[in-house]
């Protein structure tokens, strides 16, 4: 039975959740080392991203909230910023150097990043916050912070 709170995600098996996403990444990081030889790569990575984002706002009925969303979103928006602004190129070099932390080392630096919006912490913004975020060690699945220094 479903309710209204139900979303597809849910009723993904974990283990087709985690090789969807694992596969998503790879591909979009591909893309991205292609981009290093010929920077029209970098549009198909928007493109993905783009898809990447949709599927995952269906996935969690079109609501931006949940936490999965928010990172695809941020990293549209990057890429975006990084293929179509002159002289932001540089965003594309950081994420081909982010995205592989995540693929192989579970270290998502945009998840982490996104934990220090507003809307996604109950602390304030310090620098304790700040180590806790970038320096707890690398997590599968949903990263949270740890709580010691």
């Amino acid at each position: 039975m479903t309710t209204a709170t139900d979303t597809p995600w849910q009723h993904l098996a974990e283990s087709t959740r985690k090789r969807l996403i694992w596969w998503l990444w790879l591909f979009t990081w591909l893309l991205l080392l292609g981009g290093l030889f010929d920077q029209s790569f970098y549009h198909w990575v928007v493109i993905i991203s783009a898809l990447h984002s949709l599927l995952f706002l269906w996935l969690f009925r079109f609501r931006i909230d949940p936490f999965p969303v928010q990172v695809r979103l941020a990293y549209l928006l990057w890429t975006f910023l990084g293929t179509y602004v002159p002289g932001m190129t540089f965003l594309m070099y950081i994420t081909t150097v982010g995205l592989p932390a995540n693929l192989f080392l579970n270290y998502c630096p945009l998840a982490r990043l996104m934990l220090l919006m507003p809307w996604n912490r109950t602390a304030p913004l310090s620098l304790i916050v700040l180590k806790r975020v970038f320096l707890s060690p690398p997590s599968v699945g949903r990263f949270v912070p740890r709580e010691r220094d």
